[in-house]
């Protein structure tokens, strides 16, 4: 199985426990993706192999590179497709994995004859439901073109999708859910967070990736704290270590946490403050914490629309977030934590990477 992932690490962590269900099943396992992601894709413990040429994705996008981020997806696959097409011919993939926006994937698996599986991180923003295909862009089908295959020679198009039916926009293409399972390569965590909070916990964290693509003051995370801190509970701000070296003065009643999985800082929230992205809005999903989203990027506006429709959830626009904004929005958040419970129980009703693997890779028996 050859999984495929670009543009940013978090791209893969959403499937990187579907690779690892595949190799401990015994299939043998691939992944490719950019050399500037290698180290972050192989300390998932996968084997990892670098295509095309290393680029900036982040610095591109903030230097406003491309008007569509979409168009610096199809500048990544056209760097990575030669290596990748040439990878595929060589080892002969039973079936190629892709995330959203690795269109090189697809361009692989219709070189080397393979099904191919688009796996998704959370609310399709990308196909909006469709089966990839009918989005693609112009740019992507040349490459087809040039490799000498079209999109139409793939076959078993299929989507994977973490994202509960409720939080994901409708579709009628060929489709799978699965239960989401987070990954992280934090893996840090200070023994004093494991015990049950004494005091209703707040979480905050802005994910690691927001910060490289926008700046950490798209979503100012030690302001946020601040406007949280004094009500009597606990606000605990989850960051990488050099996001944490940054913050600045620590105010009372609020705990600094530095490359700890936030998951394990979820468990007990009664909410949670963050930047909208797929992965952390999936962990508190599964969860059943109540989110705010303070979204400063249209695919997280996005997202957090998603996530406000099944009242799950809140999202503030990251310019309309001041201080009493963010606190009313918790504070309505843990007045009723029930829906929020109903979707963890809508996502633990998904089968497991496991299970679901199994059945589509079982042998049909004569």
């Amino acid at each position: 199985m050859l999984f495929v992932a670009s543009a940013l690490p978090s791209h893969f962590f959403a499937m990187a426990p579907f690779a690892w269900a595949a190799h401990a099943a015994g299939h043998d396992v691939r992944v490719a993706t950019q050399p500037q992601l290698c180290p972050a894709v192989a300390a998932c413990g996968l084997a990892t192999v670098g295509v095309g040429r290393p680029m900036d994705f982040a610095g591109d996008y903030r230097r406003g590179r491309a008007a569509d981020p979409k168009d610096l997806f199809v500048r990544i696959a056209a760097d990575m497709a030669d290596d990748l097409v040439a990878m595929a011919r060589h080892w002969r993939p039973d079936v190629v994995v892709w995330e959203p926006t690795s269109f090189a994937g697809p361009v692989a698996a219709a070189a080397a004859g393979a099904p191919c599986w688009r796996f998704l991180w959370g609310p399709d923003i990308v196909g909006r439901g469709g089966s990839g295909r009918e989005r693609m862009p112009d740019g992507v089908r040349e490459l087809f073109t040039r490799h000498g295959c079209s999109a139409d020679q793939v076959p078993a198009w299929l989507t994977i999708d973490p994202c509960p039916p409720s939080v994901q926009v409708p579709t009628s293409a060929p489709w799978r859910h699965v239960r989401y399972v987070p990954h992280s390569t934090a893996a840090r965590v200070p023994r004093a967070v494991l015990a049950p909070p004494r005091r209703p916990r707040v979480v905050v964290t802005l994910g690691m990736s927001v910060s490289g693509l926008v700046g950490e003051q798209a979503f100012p995370a030690s302001r946020v704290a601040r406007a949280l801190a004094g009500d009597g509970g606990e606000v605990v701000v989850a960051l990488g270590a050099r996001q944490a070296a940054a913050f600045g003065e620590v105010p009372p009643g609020v705990r600094l946490v530095a490359d700890c999985p936030v998951t394990t800082l979820l468990a007990g929230a009664s909410a949670v403050v963050h930047h909208g992205g797929a992965g952390t809005m999936m962990s508190a999903v599964l969860a059943g914490v109540p989110q705010l989203v303070l979204s400063s990027m249209p695919d997280l506006g996005f997202y957090g629309d998603r996530l406000a429709a099944t009242g799950a959830g809140l999202r503030l626009g990251a310019d309309d977030a001041d201080d009493t904004a963010v606190r009313d929005a918790v504070n309505r958040l843990r007045a009723d934590a029930t829906p929020a419970l109903r979707l963890r129980a809508e996502a633990l009703r998904q089968p497991t990477p496991a299970r679901l693997l199994a059945e589509l890779t079982a042998v049909p028996t004569m």
